[in-house]
């Protein structure tokens, strides 16, 4: 599995409006193809910065929605990490 790392400028201050942010980040990238799961939220001391981590099955779904992103989001930094060890918190 790969997992797309995001860090975006522009998140609102206000709780709901961010709320509001992230609910359509997730809506647009769950339709991804190969998406199996994501996080968003922002940053504990910088508000006005968002972060994303989404996992996608392939290594080309993950490159896919890299350039998805890229092409329509502004100030918008993109990583892809593969996932090489996966740890449950759960005994």
């Amino acid at each position: 599995m790969w997992m797309v790392i995001g860090e975006q400028r522009g998140t609102s201050s206000d709780p709901e409006e961010r709320s509001g942010q992230f609910t359509h980040m997730a809506e647009v990238t769950r339709q991804s193809p190969g998406f199996v799961r994501g996080w968003w939220g922002a940053d504990d001391d910088d508000l006005g910065l968002s972060h994303a981590l989404v996992v996608l099955d392939t290594l080309d779904n993950a490159r896919a929605l890299k350039r998805m992103v890229e092409e329509n989001v502004t100030g918008v930094r993109l990583r892809l990490m593969e996932i090489g060890l996966e740890v449950d918190g759960a005994s």
